[in-house]
Protein backbone atom coordinates (compact mmCIF):
# COMPACT_ATOMS: atom_id res chain seq x y z
CA UNK A 1 0.00 0.00 0.00
CA UNK A 2 1.36 3.35 -1.34
CA UNK A 3 0.23 6.32 1.15
CA UNK A 4 0.05 9.73 -0.13
CA UNK A 5 3.79 11.34 -0.14
CA UNK A 6 5.45 7.46 -0.31
CA UNK A 7 8.94 6.58 -1.77
CA UNK A 8 9.71 2.89 -0.82
CA UNK A 9 13.03 1.02 -1.59
CA UNK A 10 12.49 -2.42 -3.74
CA UNK A 11 16.19 -4.52 -2.54
CA UNK A 12 16.11 -6.81 -5.77
CA UNK A 13 20.03 -7.08 -6.11
CA UNK A 14 20.97 -5.46 -9.03
CA UNK A 15 18.28 -3.32 -11.26
CA UNK A 16 19.99 -3.00 -14.45
CA UNK A 17 18.74 -5.29 -16.38
CA UNK A 18 15.07 -6.26 -15.33
CA UNK A 19 11.42 -6.78 -16.74
CA UNK A 20 8.78 -5.47 -14.32
CA UNK A 21 4.91 -5.96 -14.31
CA UNK A 22 3.02 -4.38 -11.96
CA UNK A 23 -0.32 -3.23 -11.34
CA UNK A 24 -1.64 -0.60 -9.41
CA UNK A 25 -4.98 -0.15 -7.51
CA UNK A 26 -6.57 3.43 -7.03
CA UNK A 27 -8.43 4.54 -4.16
CA UNK A 28 -11.97 4.66 -6.05
CA UNK A 29 -13.31 7.31 -2.60
CA UNK A 30 -10.29 9.26 -3.37
CA UNK A 31 -11.16 10.21 -6.76
CA UNK A 32 -14.89 11.16 -5.93
CA UNK A 33 -16.65 14.26 -7.28
CA UNK A 34 -17.39 16.08 -4.21
CA UNK A 35 -13.03 16.62 -4.28
CA UNK A 36 -10.96 19.08 -6.14
CA UNK A 37 -10.23 18.76 -9.43
CA UNK A 38 -6.53 18.85 -11.04
CA UNK A 39 -7.84 18.66 -14.88
CA UNK A 40 -5.31 20.58 -17.71
CA UNK A 41 -2.01 18.16 -16.69
CA UNK A 42 0.22 16.61 -20.14
CA UNK A 43 3.22 14.21 -19.84
CA UNK A 44 5.00 16.86 -22.23
CA UNK A 45 4.64 20.33 -20.61
CA UNK A 46 4.81 18.97 -16.49
CA UNK A 47 6.89 19.07 -14.30
CA UNK A 48 7.21 15.21 -14.18
CA UNK A 49 6.79 13.29 -11.18
CA UNK A 50 7.98 15.92 -8.59
CA UNK A 51 4.81 17.54 -9.03
CA UNK A 52 2.54 16.45 -7.02
CA UNK A 53 -1.27 16.48 -7.54
CA UNK A 54 -4.41 15.09 -6.52
CA UNK A 55 -4.29 11.89 -8.09
CA UNK A 56 -0.65 11.35 -9.26
CA UNK A 57 1.98 10.88 -10.05
CA UNK A 58 2.64 7.50 -9.16
CA UNK A 59 4.47 4.89 -10.23
CA UNK A 60 7.88 3.07 -10.24
CA UNK A 61 11.27 4.90 -10.12
CA UNK A 62 13.80 2.66 -12.15
CA UNK A 63 18.11 3.03 -12.69
CA UNK A 64 18.23 5.10 -9.47
CA UNK A 65 21.13 5.57 -7.08
CA UNK A 66 20.79 5.34 -3.53
CA UNK A 67 20.23 9.10 -2.81
CA UNK A 68 17.89 9.94 -5.58
CA UNK A 69 19.88 12.51 -7.32
CA UNK A 70 19.59 9.97 -10.05
CA UNK A 71 16.69 8.63 -11.60
CA UNK A 72 13.96 7.84 -14.04
CA UNK A 73 10.36 7.41 -13.02
CA UNK A 74 7.69 6.23 -15.41
CA UNK A 75 4.34 6.38 -13.69
CA UNK A 76 0.20 7.18 -13.77
CA UNK A 77 -0.88 10.83 -13.68
CA UNK A 78 -5.00 10.76 -13.06
CA UNK A 79 -6.73 14.55 -13.82
CA UNK A 80 -10.26 14.98 -13.23
CA UNK A 81 -12.58 17.96 -15.06
CA UNK A 82 -14.69 20.24 -13.06
CA UNK A 83 -17.37 17.53 -14.60
CA UNK A 84 -16.14 14.81 -13.44
CA UNK A 85 -14.44 12.92 -16.37
CA UNK A 86 -11.24 10.80 -15.73
CA UNK A 87 -8.05 10.77 -17.93
CA UNK A 88 -5.03 8.91 -16.95
CA UNK A 89 -1.78 9.57 -18.38
CA UNK A 90 1.18 7.46 -18.88
CA UNK A 91 4.92 9.07 -18.34
CA UNK A 92 8.17 9.19 -18.39
CA UNK A 93 10.40 11.30 -16.73
CA UNK A 94 13.52 12.20 -17.51
CA UNK A 95 14.23 15.72 -16.07
CA UNK A 96 16.53 13.90 -13.05
CA UNK A 97 17.82 10.81 -15.44
CA UNK A 98 21.45 11.97 -15.32
CA UNK A 99 23.75 13.99 -13.55
CA UNK A 100 25.25 14.57 -17.10
CA UNK A 101 24.10 18.21 -17.75
CA UNK A 102 24.42 17.39 -21.76
CA UNK A 103 21.65 14.82 -20.97
CA UNK A 104 18.05 15.38 -22.61
CA UNK A 105 15.50 16.60 -19.49
CA UNK A 106 12.16 16.18 -20.98
CA UNK A 107 9.15 13.67 -20.17
CA UNK A 108 7.36 11.78 -22.61
CA UNK A 109 3.90 10.48 -22.12
CA UNK A 110 0.67 11.03 -23.24
CA UNK A 111 -2.87 9.40 -22.39
CA UNK A 112 -4.10 5.70 -22.14
CA UNK A 113 -7.47 4.67 -22.26
CA UNK A 114 -8.36 2.96 -19.24
CA UNK A 115 -11.89 0.72 -19.17
CA UNK A 116 -14.18 1.41 -16.35
CA UNK A 117 -13.21 -1.05 -13.14
CA UNK A 118 -10.05 -1.87 -14.94
CA UNK A 119 -6.96 -1.61 -12.96
CA UNK A 120 -3.81 0.23 -14.31
CA UNK A 121 -0.54 -2.16 -15.28
CA UNK A 122 2.13 -1.60 -16.79
CA UNK A 123 5.49 -3.50 -17.83
CA UNK A 124 8.53 -2.36 -18.04
CA UNK A 125 11.58 -3.26 -19.84
CA UNK A 126 14.79 -1.99 -18.24
CA UNK A 127 18.29 -2.86 -19.92
CA UNK A 128 21.15 -0.64 -18.59
CA UNK A 129 20.25 2.30 -21.28
CA UNK A 130 16.82 1.28 -22.87
CA UNK A 131 13.73 1.78 -20.43
CA UNK A 132 10.73 1.18 -22.24
CA UNK A 133 6.95 1.37 -21.16
CA UNK A 134 4.02 -0.49 -22.01
CA UNK A 135 0.70 0.70 -20.45
CA UNK A 136 -2.27 -0.87 -20.12
CA UNK A 137 -1.46 -3.87 -21.97
CA UNK A 138 0.67 -1.68 -24.97
CA UNK A 139 -2.08 1.04 -25.66
CA UNK A 140 0.38 3.53 -24.76
CA UNK A 141 4.30 2.87 -24.88
CA UNK A 142 7.02 4.82 -24.21
CA UNK A 143 10.91 4.02 -25.56
CA UNK A 144 13.52 5.84 -23.56
CA UNK A 145 17.71 6.02 -23.48
CA UNK A 146 18.77 7.54 -20.49
CA UNK A 147 22.25 7.72 -19.61
CA UNK A 148 22.79 7.88 -16.07
CA UNK A 149 26.38 8.32 -14.53
CA UNK A 150 25.77 7.03 -10.74
CA UNK A 151 22.88 4.67 -11.24
CA UNK A 152 24.64 2.02 -13.20
CA UNK A 153 25.21 -1.55 -12.36
CA UNK A 154 25.26 -2.72 -8.76
CA UNK A 155 24.39 1.07 -7.85
CA UNK A 156 21.04 1.06 -10.01
CA UNK A 157 18.10 0.55 -7.42
CA UNK A 158 14.92 0.14 -8.10
CA UNK A 159 11.65 2.37 -5.90
CA UNK A 160 7.47 2.27 -5.52
CA UNK A 161 6.33 5.52 -5.17
CA UNK A 162 2.85 7.69 -4.95
CA UNK A 163 3.44 11.60 -5.15
CA UNK A 164 -0.51 12.07 -4.73
CA UNK A 165 -1.71 14.71 -2.31
CA UNK A 166 -5.31 12.75 -1.88
CA UNK A 167 -5.19 9.15 -3.01
CA UNK A 168 -3.44 5.92 -1.71
CA UNK A 169 -2.24 3.26 -4.46
CA UNK A 170 -2.02 -0.52 -4.23
CA UNK A 171 0.77 -1.81 -5.97
CA UNK A 172 1.66 -5.35 -6.72
CA UNK A 173 4.29 -6.31 -8.77
CA UNK A 174 6.42 -9.86 -10.36
CA UNK A 175 9.98 -8.70 -11.16
CA UNK A 176 12.58 -10.49 -12.89
CA UNK A 177 16.34 -10.48 -13.49
CA UNK A 178 17.16 -10.25 -17.36
CA UNK A 179 20.86 -12.09 -18.38
CA UNK A 180 23.36 -10.20 -19.97
CA UNK A 181 23.23 -10.91 -24.02
CA UNK A 182 25.56 -13.48 -25.22
CA UNK A 183 27.28 -12.44 -27.75
CA UNK A 184 29.43 -14.76 -30.05
CA UNK A 185 31.40 -13.49 -33.07
CA UNK A 186 30.80 -14.81 -36.46
CA UNK A 187 33.39 -16.82 -37.58
CA UNK A 188 35.39 -15.63 -41.05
Amino acid sequence: MLEPGSIIPLDIGTATQLDIVATFEVDHDAINPKHETNNQYGCKWSSGAAKRGSFGPFGIVVLADETLSELTPVYFYIDKTFEGILTTHFCTDKLRSSLDYDSEKVVYGNSVTVVDGEKLTMRLLVDHSIVEGFAQGGRAVITSRVYPTRAIYDNAKLFLFNNATRMSVKASLNIWQMAAAQVKPYPF
